[in-house]
């Protein structure tokens, strides 16, 4: 373990190669913390108040350095993975929205007072404010993740190709409806794919 101090501002510098943290460098005089230094990346920090500072190299080595005026090597770090984000299919377009009732995945769904609902097809009232697909399973209260627009696709699907609308308890079908609304969902271009792109709902 090294340490450099000294109280006027200095710059270090902290050499990172592909595998490994080797050096740290105080003004011109370099510590060596492996036989062969690469060339190093500059950091300038100046000790004016008590700090860390902390290098992730890759998914599972990194160093830190903490201390005033003092820079110690502490140990090995492996960084913080971060939270999972919002899943989005290549192409479309994803909403996070709160369920106001039990939700499951593959159903038309419309939006009102900041929830979103299963949309039936016999829902005229409600027709206007289909806002898109579920692609997760939700309880009441628990957010939902919608798609809007583009390639939706699921292996429980058969379809032929052709139009999609919404129908019974909000499921997809290839059924023309005969009462109710007719909202079309988008069109089928391969078994298990949809290119979700909703039409105005037509009352019957």
């Amino acid at each position: 373990m090294s340490d450099v101090g000294r109280p006027a501002d200095r710059l270090v510098r902290i050499a990172v190669p592909a595998d490994r943290a080797v050096a740290v460098a105080e003004d011109e005089r370099d510590l060596v913390l492996a036989e062969e230094p690469p060339e190093p990346v500059g950091l300038s920090i100046e000790p004016q108040e008590p700090r860390a500072v902390a290098i992730q190299q890759n998914r599972s080595q990194g160093l830190a350095y903490q201390g005033v005026p003092l820079f110690n090597v502490v140990a090995g770090l492996q960084g913080r993975q971060g939270k999972q984000g919002i899943p989005g299919p290549s192409g479309g377009s994803v909403i996070q929205r709160v369920a106001g009732e039990a939700i499951s995945a593959l159903r038309v769904l419309y939006e009102l007072d900041d929830q979103v609902y299963v949309l039936d097809a016999q829902d005229a009232e409600h027709a206007d404010l289909a806002v898109g697909i579920s692609i997760t399973a939700a309880a009441a209260g628990q957010d939902i993740q919608i798609q809007r627009d583009g390639a939706l696709d699921d292996g429980s699907w058969s379809w032929a190709p052709g139009l999609v609308f919404n129908g019974a308890d909000g499921i997809p079908t290839q059924v023309v409806p005969a009462d109710g609304v007719e909202l079309i969902l988008g069109s089928s271009t391969g078994p298990q794919r949809i290119n979700l792109n909703f039409f105005q709902p037509l009352y019957l």
